[in-house]
């Protein structure tokens, strides 16, 4: 039986019937057995393409499942660096808060001794008393005193809740876990987050200077920009301790925030003892740190990094010379740029 297509082809040309020859049977057996080998051929080729895409389909959803698992260990590294910044601030921090809980519970005390001394005042008066008496017992308890002192301290309970409401809002805010969603971001709000957690390790080594400019809302992640600003105090914080100890007056860290040509710029610098320049294009692998053991986890700048560039479609950079002091500078996409986000980690630096 010779192979469909042949046959096809033989009736149309061959309406009559074909040659009957030995020469033209052969040349029919072999077209035959041509076509043969091409169904062959055909079969393994379908069979083959069909076990590499059913191998392709599981190699894409093993990885999609790799990229999952890396995306929730990126997310766990983000939160564990979090907590343990959190954790090495803690002391300056429950410095921070107890300092306005003692001037509340100060005041309050006075206010309650004041009310003792006033509702004495009161219940002469409600009684009858003499004028005179009255006015003794005014003395006593210094009435005068009282009017001047009980709205000081009130106002000072007043700005004491304000400032524990304000330190414990700041890290409500820096250790919630990010939606999956991003958000209009403000950056000075951010940085503010970010000094106040550390205001207590900065006020001890530095005058910190604060510069903030007027900045367009960002589409971004607020928590991760608060722990990467965080992270840049605190280091700078760690420098000029490094070569100045503590609370050297000529120890200083500058913060500036600016909009410049459409992007959000962030700066924090300071005068202390800078990054060698073997250690510099280093400076942002994972695990690289240049502090003691037990004083760096050699991750702060890696996550930095990998926030600012990869969830943010920003840059950050530093200038920085041994002994003078580094200069680390955040570059932030406005709201309404399309990001180019560069798949490949690279850190920037240049030695001043």
């Amino acid at each position: 039986m010779t192979h469909k297509l042949l046959d096809r082809q033989l009736r149309k040309h061959f309406a009559q019937g074909a040659p009957d020859s030995e020469e033209f049977a052969a040349f029919c057996a072999a077209v035959d057995a041509a076509y043969a080998a091409n169904d062959a051929d055909r079969v393994l080729l379908e069979r083959s393409i069909e076990l590499a895409s059913t191998e392709l389909l599981e190699q894409n959803a093993q990885l999609e499942r790799d990229l999952a698992s890396i995306k929730r260990l990126e997310l766990e590294l983000r939160q564990a660096e979090k907590l343990r910044a959190v954790g090495q601030l803690a002391a300056g921090v429950a410095h921070e808060i107890n300092t306005p809980i003692q001037y509340v519970g100060d005041s309050l005390h006075f206010i309650k001794e004041s009310c003792r001394s006033l509702l004495r005042l009161s219940q002469q008066a409600t009684e009858g008393i003499s004028h005179s008496v009255m006015k003794e017992t005014a003395e006593e308890i210094g009435l005068s005193f009282l009017a001047d002192e009980v709205p000081s301290a009130l106002e000072q309970i007043e700005a004491g809740v304000k400032r524990v409401g304000a330190i414990v809002s700041a890290l409500k805010d820096f250790g919630h876990p990010e939606a999956s969603q991003v958000a209009v971001t403000d950056v000075n709000r951010c940085l503010q987050t970010a000094l106040l957690i550390a205001q207590n390790e900065l006020r001890q080594v530095a005058s910190v200077e604060v510069v903030l400019g007027d900045l367009p809302p960002l589409r971004g992640y607020p928590g991760d920009l608060s722990q990467v600003l965080l992270s840049l105090l605190v280091n700078a914080a760690h420098a000029v301790t490094e070569r100045f100890g503590n609370q050297d007056r000529r120890a200083w860290i500058h913060v500036t925030t600016r909009l410049v040509g459409g992007e959000i710029v962030i700066c924090v610098a300071d005068n202390g003892s800078g990054i060698r320049a073997d250690h510099q294009p280093r400076i942002f692998e994972p695990f690289f740190t240049t502090k003691p053991f037990g004083k760096g986890s050699g991750q702060a700048l890696a996550v930095a990094h990998g926030i600012v560039v990869h969830k943010h479609g920003g840059s950050i950079s530093f200038e920085s010379r041994a002994g003078s002091g580094s200069t680390f500078r955040v570059q932030l996409p406005t709201a309404g740029r399309q990001p180019s986000v560069d798949p490949v980690p690279g850190p920037q630096s240049k030695a001043a």
